[in-house]
């Protein structure tokens, strides 16, 4: 099975909830249908099943590209030395890897791909549950900041390193701007839990 064809402006993630209903006139087709029209330039592949060597993804992402990365977990991994496989696909298809030693990684000068790897592993960890989702967010609002007028069109280079420290900063900003404290004060406790490592 491949997800394949999911188009977006926002990140990709999941979350497990409880349903205690069914909600009518909802279904997988309408919602996924709902979602490939929000921006139909944009199309990339999710890699979210075990590998050939039998090591669990523990976070994806799509690139603005059209590629994507994928976070391994390796099978002799070792809490006490934390370093993750992170395959990287082009819009191609064509894959290369990386192993991303989460010790080494510094949030405040990483590209996107250590700086995925060490959210997913935070996330994963327990350290900081909501890591991998609020960078995804806040990549994003950075996408938007950088070209207002077309966010959509914006292409970083998955290689170009960040102070990600202000990147979440800027988005912390933007929140506070809109009004939003709770979108604020989400991004804070990650800001806050980034400048105390």
């Amino acid at each position: 099975m491949n997800v394949g064809g999911i188009t977006s402006n926002y990140p990709i993630g999941y979350e497990t909830r409880k349903t205690h209903k069914a909600v009518p006139e909802q279904s997988f087709a309408n919602t996924m249908g709902k979602t490939a029209n929000v921006n139909s330039k944009q199309v990339f592949t999710l890699h979210w099943f075990e590998n050939e060597l039998g090591e669990k993804p523990i976070g994806a992402r799509g690139l603005e590209n059209g590629g994507s990365t994928t976070v391994y977990k390796p099978v002799d991994f070792d809490p006490a030395n934390p370093v993750y496989r992170v395959r990287i696909w082009d819009a191609e298809g064509n894959m290369t890897e990386r192993m991303v030693d989460i010790s080494k990684v510094d949030p405040k000068n990483c590209d996107i791909i250590d700086m995925h790897a060490y959210a997913c592993h935070l996330t994963d960890s327990g350290e900081f549950p909501d890591a991998q989702f609020t960078f995804m967010c806040a990549h994003d609002v950075k996408r938007v900041m950088e070209n207002p007028s077309n966010p959509g069109g914006f292409r970083d280079n998955c290689l170009d390193k960040y102070n990600w420290l202000d990147v979440v900063k800027g988005a912390m900003q933007m929140q506070y701007d809109a009004g939003n404290l709770a979108g604020y004060l989400d991004y804070k406790k990650f800001w806050d839990f980034l400048t105390q490592r």
